[in-house]
């Protein structure tokens, strides 16, 4: 019995635990409607009901973003199926402790005036099992600023898809800044297309790897890429340039085929 102790002890603490959650979860569904708060949080083990606090975490990530106030952050609290979901509002989604994985696929379609961050988490594009297959990681249709900062995408390859893990397709003037990430595995790494030459990306140490089409592509007059410190390996075409796009790089990027971007000057 004494060995037994800790055992009973632990799951005497976890139904403790389910309680409290089930009880605060009650409590939220019987309250009446709260207003947006400033900081939400998501679980796997988590539930689509109240404001999605620490204590009760929402499920999935289109629900957090419907109780999160603009300009609020969102926090991963584990890795989990956190489904598809667009931002409609300045956001962060940020990873709690360490970069977990979402399987999840992200579209920004705000103001022209919002901003959105995406820290340290590590977005998957498919999960076999459950018969998930996305498009891509992150698609930005509007917004002032994106930021994606330590940030993974992999396996945007669903049939009949763009396949990309980054995809700017701006109706307004829009800026995506890729920082200090993987793009690994997607038929293209990074798409910027717009019809008015409005999309623009600015990529900083981030590593393309095994994107079977390209790395970047750039499609259309004043749509651009700006290029500093990153690695290209393992597509058919690192840069692929195509019906006026345009790349500039500061010269300090390794690529191993493809079209070659207007050198800039270092300062």
């Amino acid at each position: 019995m004494i060995r037994n102790a800790p055992f009973a002890f632990a799951a005497a603490a976890r139904r403790f635990r389910l309680t409290v959650c089930l009880l605060v979860a009650l409590f939220f569904q019987a309250a009446p409607a709260q207003a947006l708060v400033d900081q939400t949080w998501i679980s796997a083990e988590g539930m689509d009901s109240g404001g999605c606090l620490a204590l009760v975490p929402c499920a999935t990530l289109a629900y957090a973003i419907r109780q999160t106030s603009p300009g609020g952050t969102i926090f991963v609290m584990d890795s989990g199926f956190y489904g598809a979901a667009t931002i409609d509002r300045s956001l962060t989604i940020r990873s709690e402790y360490g970069q977990m994985s979402m399987v999840a696929s992200i579209t920004v379609n705000a103001a022209s005036t919002d901003k959105v961050m995406l820290d340290n988490v590590a977005l998957e594009c498919a999960a076999p099992a459950r018969g998930i297959a996305y498009g891509y990681g992150v698609q930005v249709l509007k917004g002032a600023d994106v930021l994606l900062n330590r940030v993974s995408i992999k396996d945007c390859l669903a049939t009949g898809t763009v396949g990309a893990g980054v995809y700017i397709y701006s109706t307004t003037n829009s800026r995506v800044t890729i920082h200090d990430s993987v793009i690994f595995n997607n038929r293209v790494g990074v798409l910027v297309s717009s019809t008015d030459g409005m999309a623009h990306a600015k990529i900083y140490r981030t590593l393309f790897l095994s994107n079977s089409e390209s790395g970047v592509r750039v499609i259309g007059t004043g749509n651009d890429a700006i290029m500093a410190d990153n690695n290209l390996l393992g597509s058919v075409k690192s840069m692929d340039l195509q019906s006026g796009g345009a790349s500039r790089s500061f010269g300090n990027n390794s690529m191993t085929s493809g079209d070659t971007p207007i050198p800039m000057s270092q300062y």
